[in-house]
């Protein structure tokens, strides 16, 4: 029993650290991710319009919350309590599609799900705190993440100047200069040899 528990804490604490520390849990998965990365012409295409669609989606989820102001429940937020983590997760596996390489995949999903299933939970509690039974009904019909079709009646409207707000733009660039990243190792290890002659 000594054993299970302190491996439950170690993990426990591995997973509070992660969530603390998203940006420096996540570096060196990224830097796995590159390292390990054999991409093809194909695997670049469909990664990168799977990248692309996660940016769409998080510009589609960004424009609908207005963070500790307003409990948002339109758009994507009628299906999923956390679409932008949601589609955080798709632009992962767009990268892990474009890097080619199944080992980088497993790694840097299974890294991914240590970093962001503690934060779903701190940020479910913070909240139920925040809004009450307001957030109570919308947690009872709308899933923690994987989206799923709920009726729950749709509350704000779409607005531009909150994805400006959020900074959506700046992490749109980042996609594209990520995809760039990819094509360029692509060229560097020769992919494109042909093009030469």
């Amino acid at each position: 029993m000594t054993n299970n528990s302190s491996e439950g804490g170690l993990y426990a604490r591995i997973e509070l650290w992660c969530s603390s520390h998203r940006i420096w849990a996540t570096a060196p998965v990224v830097v796995l991710l590159l390292l390990m990365a054999h991409p093809t012409w194909w695997s670049l295409l469909f990664g990168a319009l799977v990248v692309l669609a996660g940016e769409v989606g998080r510009i589609w989820a960004s424009g609908y919350i207005d963070k500790n102001a307003r409990l948002a429940t339109a758009g994507p937020y009628r299906f999923t309590r956390n679409p932008l983590y949601l589609f955080n997760s798709v632009v992962f596996v767009g990268f892990c599609l474009m890097a080619a390489n199944p080992w980088a995949a497993v790694v840097g999903l299974a890294a991914f799900t240590v970093i962001y299933r503690p934060t779903l939970r701190e940020e479910a509690a913070y909240m139920q705190q925040l809004f009450g039974e307001e957030f109570t009904r919308w947690a009872e019909e709308v899933p923690l993440f994987l989206p799923k079709w709920t009726h729950y009646p749709a509350q704000g409207s779409y607005a531009w100047s909150l994805v400006r707000q959020h900074r959506e733009h700046k992490n749109a660039l980042a996609m594209v200069l990520g995809i760039a990243l990819f094509v360029g190792i692509y060229l560097w290890q020769g992919g494109c040899a042909h093009c030469v002659h």
